[in-house]
């Protein structure tokens, strides 16, 4: 049975010299261990987010696509925030570390320390032993803590790593799921272009059918060469007189109201209408074209009638007088009817 201390000094250097003993050979075992502060790591909430849901580009319309490429940067933007938050929280615990080893630095180094704070002390025992003690008490607290921060960081490397490979890998992602909208949209784009191009090929040829029905219905239409003959030098007597919107004569004239006046001196009665006179006339083909036939432009909207040669006899806007003018005058025609 050990014997009881009754000397209250020499208990206390005693006891002083346990507490040194114990603390150094705790510092002992971490010297060399690297040191990361405690607090600084946040692990990774959550489980990691999952890759966003594969699509078949092949089948996949260009919307499609430019929705799952927004899935895949929102996601990679996640993953990206998360990587550089625990690259931050790792280079400020390197950074402790390298202050640690700078503060307490080798065995060796701490040794001299203690050396030079034992013999900077009092003579008396207790001082130099409580000297001893405090110091190896700063360094035990340091690198209790520097032990718990070195088993965060070993948790949180992997994290990095893993989160570095994710981010590489929506990279990639992102890079196949753009050419591949471009791809798409590109496609889109094109085919809408066919299919217009279709619908117009589709109208012309409809109203190819429909100038070829009228043209088929026109060749039974009654040429009168009478009242034709006359309704052209009706017109021609007109040439230079004003056009006004409306007018049927004597002296001012809109196009339809020339071709109703000059019909009316042969007794064929026409409506002042442009629309109402496509009704009212059978229709023909420009290779049947004779004096007096009509021809209508721009959607039915304007009205002339032929004299031969290629020219037409038309009364045409404000501002401007009957006159002669080319029958391909620069307005579309919409066909050629007969009286």
């Amino acid at each position: 049975m050990a014997q009881a201390c009754t000397d209250t000094q020499a208990c206390t250097d005693i006891d002083h010299r346990s507490r040194a003993a114990a603390i150094l050979r705790r510092i002992a075992a971490y010297t060399g261990v690297t040191v990361a502060t405690v607090g600084l790591v946040t692990a990774f909430a959550g489980s990691r987010a999952h890759a966003a849901d594969d699509i078949d580009y092949d089948a996949a319309s260009a919307s499609e696509i430019e929705d799952h490429l927004g899935d895949l940067e929102t996601e990679r933007d996640a993953a990206a925030t998360s990587l550089t938050g625990l690259q931050t929280q790792l280079a400020a615990a390197n950074a402790v570390i390298t202050a640690t080893a700078a503060d307490y630095g080798t065995t060796g180094a701490q040794l001299l320390d203690v050396t030079a704070a034992v013999e900077s002390a009092d003579d008396e025992l207790g001082a130099k032993v409580s000297t001893l003690v405090e110091y190896a008490q700063e360094q035990s607290d340091k690198y209790a803590e520097a032990e718990t921060a070195a088993e965060t960081v070993d948790r949180l490397e992997p994290r990095i790593a893993d989160l570095q490979t994710q981010v590489g890998k929506l990279d990639a992602q992102i890079e196949d799921a753009q050419a591949a909208y471009d791809e798409a949209a590109e496609a889109e784009a094109a085919a809408e272009a066919a299919a217009a191009a279709e619908a117009a090929a589709e109208a012309e040829a409809s109203a190819e059918e429909s100038s070829s029905s009228s043209s088929s219905s026109g060749s039974t239409a009654e040429y009168s060469s009478d009242a034709a003959t006359a309704a052209v030098q009706f017109a021609k007597d007109q040439l230079g007189e004003s056009y006004v919107f409306g007018a049927a004569g004597p002296d001012t004239w809109d196009c339809s109201g020339l071709i109703a006046g000059a019909y009316d001196v042969s007794g064929v009665s026409l409506t002042h209408s442009t629309w109402a006179m496509w009704d009212e006339t059978s229709g023909i083909g420009r290779d049947e074209l004779k004096p007096g036939d009509l021809v209508f432009y721009n959607g039915q909207n304007h009205v002339a009638m032929y004299i031969g040669d290629g020219q037409v006899i038309h009364a045409p806007k404000p501002g401007d007088v009957v006159k002669i003018s080319d029958l391909d005058m620069g307005m579309s025609i919409d066909g050629y009817r007969r009286i």
